[in-house]
Formats: structure tokens, C-alpha cells, sequence
């Protein structure tokens, strides 16, 4: 859809988007296929849909999506991610954004019901395994913690570790709608019963969440990379930033959408637009994909 808009303008074997690009999901028909071509795997790195089976089990099984509407509107695709669903890419797509390479990962995501911890993406093997790579939420809507290993213990802990909670400047207010309400959850202004409760602009609303991982070559050392820039983009804009992060993803782990690497952490909402990317986009570059789609019908 987003890519294919792009094509139209530049040959394949120029464009920026396509050059570097690992895998690209645009869930057509609800659908997980891999849109990118690979020349020789023209099968693509298609994705699984995985449920637990049953509540609170860890034997993931096979799940069926529920197609829903995309940014775009009604004409768009996106799956819905809800009942402990999530997504599994292929462990294909993150064999060249693993170790200490550079990276990118984008993605449209709704977020329905915001819970601390869920995952909007995430891979790797956590410690004392390995590391994690990926992006999750935090308590209150909008805040968001990126997941690079900032010790050696690879510590997620919200109170030791301040600097990876990234709180967002409040996007504007869709147009009236009776479902967008907050929950009531703590921190959130408490207003008198008469009148009514504000939306809060990062629930059951489609954002652009990028997180790119910037290195240069060791000087010294084949296929190995100096420590490099993480930064995290939400709409099209640079949010969060950490300097000389030094990233070991662990090799061999699928890409999780809608989950942690143990299928669980779920995110209840939908994805839409997932595109990897081995290389750290510029921030013009940013802006473009999360520029491609138009305004949502419910923007202001």
C-alpha cells in the first residue's frame, strides 16, 4: 500500500525505501504476507498469528485475526490484536538487525486499552541469555520505554531506570467520538460527574511508532559495529534519543508484534505498516513513511 505509493516514483533498485528494506507487512486482507521482494526468497518472510492455549498457558497455537479498519479509513487494512493474539515474524527478518547491527523498525499501532508493560514490538533472548530489542508502554498513555540493554543485567526497572520512559507531547484531540474515553486509571485529572470525561489522544487511536538503532563499523573488526544512537520516533517526530548505546541483540529469536518473546504482554488494539529495515532511517526519511498514509478520518 505505503511502499507501493512510493514505487510509483522511483525504480526499486534506487529508492531509499527499498534499498535497505528487510521485510514489509502491509496486512492486505488481514494478512501477514511479506510485500517485499527478496529475489531469491520471492516467498517472502511471511508472519504467524499465535494465541496461548488457554489462558495463562505457554504453549502458543495457531490464531486467526479479525481484519479491521487501518489509518487510512475503512479502504485501508489492518489486523486487530486482541484475546491475547499477537504476531510472529519470521526469525529471518531479524537475523540482519541482530547483534550489534543498525536497525529500524516501524510500525502503525492502536492501542485500545493501555497497560503497563505491553508490548507494541519486541525480540531478542533476555538476560542472562541475551538481550532484548523492542518497544513497550509504560503506566499512563503515551509513555512508552524503549528496550536496549542499559546495564549488564539488562534492567527494565521503570523507578532505577528513568531515562528510557519517554513521555509524549499529547497529539491532538480527535473529533468527538463516544468510545475514545480515558479509564480512570492513576495520574489522570479527576473531573466532576457532571461533566464529561476526557479522551485521552493515545488510546483507540492509530499512531506511528519508529525505533532506529544508528552504528558505524569497527574499525578494526570485520562485521562488528561501534556502539551507535538509538532514538525513538512516534508520528513522524524524534521523541527520545540515547547516545552511544551499546546494542547486542541475541540472533535466532522471531520478531514479536503485539507481544514479548514469550507470546505474552499482549497489546490489545491493532497494527498496521510493519516495516524493518536494516539500516537506521534518517529522521527526513521518518517522516516520509509516517507522512505516506493521510490524516485519519477522525483527526481534527
Amino acid at each position: 500500500m505505503a511502499l507501493q505509493a512510493l514505487m510509483l516514483w522511483w525504480a526499486p533498485t534506487a529508492h531509499e525505501y527499498q534499498d535497505n528494506l528487510v521485510a514489509y507487512y502491509p496486512m492486505t486482507h488481514g494478512k501477514l504476507d511479506d510485500a517485499h521482494d527478496h529475489g531469491s526468497y520471492e516467498s517472502g518472510f511471511h508472519g504467524k498469528a499465535k494465541k496461548p492455549e488457554y489462558p495463562e498457558s505457554d504453549i502458543m497455537v495457531a490464531a486467526d485475526l479479525r481484519q479491521t479498519e487501518a489509518r487510512d479509513g475503512p479502504e485501508g487494512d489492518a489486523v486487530a490484536l486482541n484475546n491475547s493474539k499477537h504476531i510472529e515474524l519470521p526469525d529471518n527478518v531479524t537475523r540482519s538487525i541482530s547483534g550489534d547491527r543498525p536497525r529500524t523498525v516501524c510500525l502503525w499501532a492502536r492501542i485500545d486499552k493501555w497497560t503497563n508493560k505491553a508490548r507494541i514490538f519486541e525480540y531478542g533472548r533476555k538476560a542472562p541469555q541475551g538481550e532484548l530489542f523492542g518497544l513497550r508502554t509504560w503506566n499512563v498513555p503515551g509513555a512508552l520505554t524503549v528496550e536496549v540493554p542499559w546495564n549488564v543485567r539488562n534492567h527494565w526497572d521503570n523507578r532505577d531506570v528513568a531515562s528510557t520512559n519517554v513521555s509524549m507531547v499529547p497529539a491532538p484531540t480527535p473529533s468527538p467520538c463516544g468510545r475514545r474515553r480515558l479509564d480512570g486509571a492513576a495520574g489522570e485529572t479527576s473531573f466532576p460527574t457532571t461533566a464529561p470525561t476526557p479522551r485521552s489522544p493515545w488510546v483507540e487511536t492509530w499512531h506511528h511508532y519508529c525505533v532506529t538503532y544508528a552504528a558505524e563499523p569497527h574499525p578494526k573488526e570485520k562485521d562488528r559495529y561501534l556502539p551507535g544512537n538509538v532514538t525513538l520516533y512516534v508520528d513522524g517526530r524524534a521523541e527520545g534519543f540515547w547516545k552511544n548505546a551499546t546494542v547486542n541483540t541475541s540472533l535466532g529469536s522471531p520478531l514479536y508484534i503485539g507481544a514479548d518473546i514469550h507470546g505474552s504482554k499482549t497489546l490489545d488494539g491493532a497494527v498496521d505498516e510493519v516495516y524493518v529495515y536494516d539500516k537506521a532511517l534518517d529522521a527526513w526519511q521518518v517522516e516520509v513513511l509516517h507522512g505516506i498514509l493521510s490524516p485519519p478520518p477522525t483527526a481534527a
